[in-house]
């Protein structure tokens, strides 16, 4: 297979021609006066008479832009549309305008200062994509990421950020509320929508070592009465980053909505994604043999200069939203995704301590398609003293995953030293894919959900009945089918609420959760195995406080599931017991007009139970406590100037399931600075960070021997104009 041009892809500044021509030609349907009104903020998405045509414009950054977080609503699948304060889980939702302030390249920039959540890849030293783990959990990379609520395929890949409006982590509840999925945490990501009046604008980034990004964003009404809305964004980065690798990245967006009538209205979003990464690696694994590796520098090459990436991702998702009575609303909607992922690269070995390495060529093939559609009515009503909020649904997934046969390693293996040699081996000049039906999935669930509110307490009772088909077929590609599942679960939730005062909200809730079984990875002895589908049981006991200037959140839970792991010879195994039990703690306080501070802590306890060979012992790859600050603050002798910084820590842990290998603690530092002013009436903003102030060498893990080091020092800068 020929090496992919670098050259092909899609300008921006092709993409941008049409800015202006939006731009105008919205501004001329405005009604007179309405340019010069401020975009105002989503409205709450109840089942209300009439449906608004959506407001979200979250992009102007002020000092508190979170506030008051916990009172915004969103939409939470099977639980419909409420507020993050009254929901009985922990969420943990950051918005367009806090990833701006923070210059958030990747999801692991986005939720680095949140409770639970632990950064494992690196997405800037590998081409696997920035991930974390969530209470200890890695989140299921066929189901456990959405996309405006549509489960979409994950596998290694990064979304850019400045395409979304919202981000939503949601712990605990995913499969009630979407379905298999992950017990740990489910992240949704929200596509920028329509608004109302009239937005445009255009970016310029940089970030070490010479990758430049443009981006334009431009949205409003599209007639004269306001019905039609639209939102269009665009993204492009190119260059060098600091390990040696290139990439080259496009997206595009697109939004429109149509208010047909007073109570019906349809919306169509799309996204596409395409990207190119050189030199980098697939993973780095070290020896069973080691107990301890000292951390590199994210700087060094570990990837061969002929290795490449390239992903080709593709969302589409539309439907209608209906108001057909006081109180009461039904949507309606179909969603089809497609992964393309193809990836000749390398794989390195780490044999001591002193940098030597192994390394062979590799290649990884993937293509997922997915369709998915959805009812959801939800509504309210009285029965006596009593107050029901009722929501009930039904889903249907189909999800097909093909797989190359001829994956996995191959020679030559080349040996070398990571300080003086960088690995040359790789498939990227002898691809071959050889691509077959390996596993699909097909999922029909209806759901039902009643809150049921009484004075100042609320109990939560919901059921998600799953009939789940599952089809496995033959790794050499022949076709046959090696296995046919099928399960017929149903997972409950229940939940007590209990609010003293208005500002508070206590609950405790239970919830089980199915997932599908584990993949063995291709690196693995027996690559490709999959395994039965998995139930947990998670119990989780929280507070939440919302006050002007300050909110609180305080949650112990604890889950108990069945183990997944790679033994000491390679092997991917299931079975067995695993418990997750912690606490986690976040604050965010106003302490003046010009000073915000937040914070945040996690204790976690993770061990292997009974049926598996490591009984007690902790479980790989997580870090028993976890820790964060952060702080704004915006100068009162020059109020355009706002300055932040702020850690992120995590304790030594364990880098296999039997706790001989030992994985070091570190600690992160981050300093940033916006400059805001206005040219000709139109809003100019300008941020520059520096990550890793100390340029601290350290590793982060994805699993059971494998490491990825940490990004080093690292310099971003991006200047945003809005017309």
């Amino acid at each position: 297979m020929s090496y992919p041009s670098r050259s092909a892809y899609i300008p921006i500044a092709v993409m941008a021609s049409s800015i202006v021509a939006f731009s105008s030609a919205s501004a001329s349907q405005i009604p007179h006066g309405a340019a010069s009104r401020q975009t105002t903020p989503a409205r709450p998405a109840t089942p209300a008479r009439v449906i608004s045509p959506p407001r979200t414009e979250a992009i102007t950054v002020n000092a508190r832009p979170n506030h008051p977080h916990l009172a915004a609503h969103t939409g939470l699948g099977a639980l419909g549309t409420r507020s993050e304060f009254d929901t009985p889980f922990a969420i943990s939702t950051v918005s367009a305008a806090a990833a701006a302030r923070v210059q958030a390249i990747d999801i692991n920039d986005l939720f680095r200062t949140q409770p639970g959540v632990q950064e494992n890849s690196n997405g800037g030293a590998t081409a696997s994509g920035a991930s974390f783990r969530v209470r200890g959990l890695d989140l299921d990379w066929t189901n456990g990421y959405k996309i405006d609520g549509f489960s979409i395929p994950y596998w290694y890949i990064d979304l850019p950020i400045g395409n979304f409006q919202q981000f939503q982590l949601v712990k605990g509840a995913s499969a009630f509320l979407y379905g298999f999925g992950s017990p740990g945490a489910v992240l949704d990501f929200q596509l920028k929508k329509p608004v109302d009046t009239r937005v445009a604008s255009v970016e310029a980034g940089y970030r070490s070592d010479s990758a430049f990004r443009q981006s334009f964003d431009v949205g409003g009404p599209l007639d004269k009465s306001g019905h039609i809305t639209a939102r269009l964004t665009a993204n492009n980065e190119v260059g060098k980053i600091y390990n040696q690798g290139w990439i080259r990245e496009t997206s595009v967006s697109g939004a429109l909505r149509d208010q047909i009538t007073r109570n019906l209205a349809w919306h169509a979003d799309a996204f596409y994604l395409n990207t190119l990464q050189d030199g980098m690696i697939n993973g780095v694994t070290v020896s069973s043999k080691l107990t301890s590796l000292t951390p590199i520098s994210g700087r060094l090459p570990l990837g061969s200069a002929e290795s490449w990436k390239r992903n080709d991702f593709k969302h589409f998702n539309t439907g209608f939203d209906w108001d057909f009575a006081d109180n009461w609303s039904t949507k309606v909607s179909y969603a089809y995704t497609h992964l393309d992922e193809r990836f000749p690269s390398n794989g390195l070995t780490f044999l001591d301590n002193r940098g030597d390495y192994l390394n062979q060529p590799f290649q990884q093939t993937r293509v997922f398609g997915y369709h998915q559609a959805q009812d959801v009515t939800e509504g309210r009503f009285r029965t006596g003293a009593l107050h029901h909020d009722v929501v009930a649904g039904v889903m249907w997934l189909y999800q097909r995953f093909d797989a190359d046969a001829n994956a996995g390693f191959t020679a030559p293996i080349q040996y070398g030293n990571i300080y003086t040699t960088r690995p040359t081996a790789t498939n990227g000049t002898n691809y071959r894919p050889r691509l077959y039906h390996y596993v699909d999935y097909t999922q029909v669930a209806p759901f039902w959900s009643d809150t049921i509110t009484w004075h100042k307490f609320s109990l939560l009772a919901g059921a998600r009945y799953t009939d789940y088909i599952e089809n496995d077929y033959a790794t050499n590609g022949s076709g046959r089918r090696t296995a046919a599942r099928r399960n017929n679960p149903v997972t409950p939730v229940v939940s007590l609420s209990y609010k003293p005062v208005p500002w508070i909200n206590a609950y405790f809730s239970y919830i089980q959760a199915m997932q599908s079984g584990t993949q063995a990875a291709a690196t693995a002895r027996n690559a490709y195995q999959v395994f039965s589908p998995i139930r947990s049981d998670e119990y989780e006991i929280g507070v939440k406080m919302q006050r002007r200037r300050w909110t609180t959140t305080l949650a112990a839970y604890r889950l108990d599931t069945i183990a997944a792991y790679v033994d000491s010879n390679n092997v991917q195994q299931q079975g067995g017991d695993v418990r997750y039990q912690g606490i986690e703690a976040a604050g965010t306080f106003q302490a003046m007009r010009d000073l915000e501070i937040s914070g945040s802590f996690t204790y976690l306890d993770a061990r292997y139970g009974s049926g598996t060979p490591y009984a007690g012992r902790k479980v790989e790859s997580t870090s028993p406590i976890e820790a964060s600050f952060a702080t704004y603050y915006t100068l009162p002798f020059a109020r355009a100037v706002t300055l932040n910084g702020g850690f992120t820590y995590a304790s030594s842990g364990w880098l296999n399931p039997s706790n001989s290998f030992y994985l070091q603690s570190y600690l992160i530092g981050r300093i940033g600075t916006q400059y805001t002013t206005r040219i000709d009436g139109h809003r100019l903003t300008v941020r520059a960070a520096l990550d890793n102030i100390s340029n601290e060498r350290y590793w982060v893990s994805r699993g059971a021997l494998q490491l990825f080091p940490g990004a080093p020092r690292t310099v971003s800068l991006s200047a945003r104009f809005e017309l």
